[in-house]
């Protein structure tokens, strides 16, 4: 059975431009032209891209912990998350989870196996979007190595970052703003602060090379995370690194790039007018041409507006926005089936109405609705 979806504004090539999407089954059978099928559900101007795709969001930590001591089970996070996913028009999401020594329990080896293992059976089962996860290996939690193997070879992960949260550089460029951050985000007394840090400050060298040859052998792509300087940006590259998430500084941004190496920014950051840690604001690196996708962090649905705020603030086209969080972002991930609206493609599309604040009122998934929000109509 077919099914021909019509719009004077459908993303091809990067440009909108007047088609008629015939899908069979989970994939897209064939681009015709605007209005050569007689029978074919036309959605007028509204715009149709396609389905988002995020490499790095920590959203799920606020599904499972809302309020501070509130916490709800993981199954049910990830459940309920999938559901909002597919009204962000996200069909393919990338879960950060992070690995950490963390007496709070917030961020801990225990709970991400946990998460990742939910995860995972609940993508095989019922979940609506592409649920696949991105560990995160902070550098001082040596315990957290093997655990992470042990994911990397039941195929549970596709991507591996490599942080540093140490004071006095990366996110933290002073002690006393690793002090302030720990103490409200986890709730640390300084006890517990002072032990974070000395954790933090010993690192395992031949540990982490050993994890990051077991993610080399397995295909897994690699990622760095806060870059501050080249010298550091150079280290990592030394180990394969691919793509340099969240460089704090321009020059860092522009030498990743140079070194073609990938940059992604958080959406969040491009659609609040900046950094909530102070750190660069996204836009400088879109106007410079050195972000390359963005993510979206803690905030999926930044993902949409954050391509208009772009062609807002720094003229960048719509089209160009788009594939920012649809094709190039699917690359970078090797998802060679998804990320753009072509024949033989994943039918993973959405359906755009900025008429007024702009809104996914529509989102296929594998050629079946599991979103709609548009009056009056049935897929």
């Amino acid at each position: 059975m077919e099914t021909i979806l019509r719009s004077k504004n459908v993303l091809i090539n990067e440009e909108f431009v007047p088609a008629d999407i015939v899908i069979q089954g989970e994939f897209i059978k064939r681009i015709d032209k605007y209005k050569e099928n007689e029978v074919a559900i036309d959605l007028g101007d509204k715009k149709i891209a396609p389905g988002i795709v995020d490499l790095h969001s920590d959203a799920i930590e606020k599904e499972i912990e809302p309020r501070h001591g509130a916490t709800f089970p993981v199954s049910l996070a990830i459940a309920e998350l999938d559901k909002k996913l597919s009204m962000a028009g996200i069909t393919t999401m990338f879960h950060a989870i992070g690995f950490e020594d963390n007496p709070k329990k917030k961020r801990s080896i225990d709970l991400a196996i946990e998460q990742i293992k939910e995860i995972n059976k609940a993508n095989k089962k019922h979940l609506g979007v592409d649920n696949f996860v991105h560990a995160r290996f902070e550098l001082s939690s040596e315990e957290a190595v093997e655990p992470i193997k042990e994911v990397i070879k039941n195929a549970m992960v596709k991507m591996l970052s490599l942080m540093d949260h140490s004071p006095g550089q990366g996110q933290f460029k002073s002690l006393e703003s690793f002090k302030t951050y720990y103490e409200n985000y986890y709730n640390l007394n300084e006890e517990e602060i002072n032990d974070v840090v000395s954790k933090k400050l010993n690192k395992n060298e031949e540990k982490i090379n050993e994890l990051v040859s077991y993610a080399k052998e397995h295909n897994l792509t690699l990622l760095s995370h806060d870059d501050d300087c080249i010298e550091k940006l150079d280290g990592l590259l030394s180990l394969g690194v691919q793509i340099s998430e969240f460089p704090l500084d321009l020059e860092v941004a522009k030498y990743a790039v140079s070194k073609g190496i990938a940059t992604g920014m958080g959406a969040p950051n491009i659609v609040r007018g900046g950094s909530q840690s102070g750190n660069i604001a996204a836009i400088d690196l879109v106007k410079e041409d050195v972000c390359k996708y963005l993510c979206s962090d803690y905030h999926p649905t930044s993902m949409l507006q954050a391509v208009y705020r772009m062609k807002e603030d720094a003229n960048l086209d719509i089209a160009k926005g788009f594939s920012m969080i649809t094709s190039t972002p699917a690359t970078y991930a090797n998802l060679e089936d998804r990320g753009i609206i072509k024949e033989g493609k994943r039918a993973d599309i959405i359906v755009i109405d900025d008429t007024y604040i702009p809104k996914v009122v529509l989102t296929i998934k594998d050629g079946e609705s599991i979103y709609n929000a548009i009056r009056g109509f049935n897929f």
